[in-house]
C-alpha cells in the first residue's frame, strides 16, 4: 500500500506538472493520432496489393499495430523518462537523492516521472484492438483475455528490464544516448509480425532482442492463436529479465561514488 501511495502520489504531480503547459499537452496527444493515421496509411498501401502479411490479414496486422500502440505508450509513460533521468543522475551525480529515500531505490527512481500525454497511446491502441476484434467476430472469452494480459504484462516487464540494463549501464558509461536510438529503430519492427522475417531474423527477434513477446505473442494470444506453452515462456522470460536487470541494477549502485564522495 505504501507503494501504490507512493505511486499515486508521482502520477498526480506528473499530470499537474502537464497540463500546466496545455497547448504543448495537447500538441503531444495530436501527434499520437497523426503516428497512428500513418501507419495506418502504411498498412493500407500494403493490404492494397495482398490479402496476407505473413500469414496476417489486415485486421489481424490492425490488432497487432494496436499492441505496438500500446507498448509504445507505456515505454513513452514511465519507462523511457525515468529510464533516462536514472542516467542523468549517475552522470551528474545526483542519484543520491534516489538512495536516500526510505523507499527502494529501483522502485523510485522508476516511477517519479510519468508523462500524462502519452495515455493517448494506450487509448488509440485498445480502440484499435476492439476495432479490429469486432470485424475479426472474436468473441474473446475470458481464457483469451487472460492470455492476453499476461502476455502484455510479461512484454512490459521485459522491456522495462531492458531498459533498466541499458540505464544502469551508465555506471560504466558516460553517454548512452545512441544505444537508446538503436533501440527504438529496431522497435519499429514490432508493429509488424514476426513471421514476416526469415528463421533467423525470426529467432534473433524473438530471443536476442525480444520484440516477438512485446507485440507479435501477445496479438497472437489476443486473436487466440497462442497455447499454454507460449504464455509459461513469456512469464519465464519475463521473470528472469526482472529479477536479473533489479541484480545488475544493485551491482551498478555499489559502483557508484556520487556527489558527496
Amino acid at each position: 500500500m505504501r507503494h501504490l501511495k507512493l505511486l499515486w502520489v508521482f502520477a498526480r504531480v506528473s499530470v499537474q506538472d502537464d497540463v500546466a503547459y496545455r497547448i504543448d499537452f495537447v500538441a503531444h496527444m495530436v501527434m499520437a493520432v497523426v503516428q497512428l493515421c500513418g501507419e495506418l496509411v502504411a498498412i493500407w498501401a500494403i493490404f492494397s496489393n495482398t490479402k496476407s502479411l505473413g500469414g496476417w490479414n489486415a485486421y489481424e496486422i490492425l490488432a497487432l499495430l494496436g499492441v505496438f500502440r500500446i507498448m509504445i505508450g507505456v515505454i513513452a509513460l514511465f519507462i523511457a523518462p525515468n529510464m533516462r533521468a536514472i542516467m542523468s543522475d549517475i552522470r551528474e551525480g545526483t542519484l543520491d537523492f534516489a538512495l536516500l529515500k526510505p523507499i527502494n531505490a529501483q522502485f523510485y527512481a522508476s516511477v517519479r516521472r510519468l508523462v500524462a500525454s502519452r495515455l493517448a497511446d494506450i487509448v488509440l491502441g485498445i480502440g484499435l484492438i476492439v476495432y479490429a476484434s469486432r470485424h475479426l467476430a472474436v468473441s474473446l472469452p475470458p481464457a483469451e483475455i487472460l492470455a492476453f494480459t499476461i502476455m502484455l504484462a510479461a512484454g512490459v516487464a521485459i522491456i522495462y528490464s531492458l531498459w533498466l540494463v541499458l540505464a544502469t549501464s551508465a555506471f560504466w558509461f558516460t553517454r548512452l544516448s545512441n544505444i537508446e536510438m538503436v533501440f527504438w529503430n529496431l522497435f519499429e519492427a514490432g508493429r509488424y509480425p514476426v513471421d514476416i522475417y526469415r528463421p533467423w531474423v525470426r529467432w534473433g527477434l524473438t530471443y536476442l532482442v525480444p520484440l516477438a513477446f512485446l507485440t507479435t505473442f501477445p496479438a497472437r494470444a489476443l486473436l487466440g492463436k497462442t497455447d499454454l506453452g507460449n504464455v509459461a515462456a513469456a512469464i519465464l522470460f519475463a521473470a528472469v529479465a526482472l529479477i536479473g536487470s533489479a541484480m545488475f541494477f544493485r551491482y551498478g549502485i555499489h559502483k557508484y561514488s556520487g556527489a558527496s564522495a
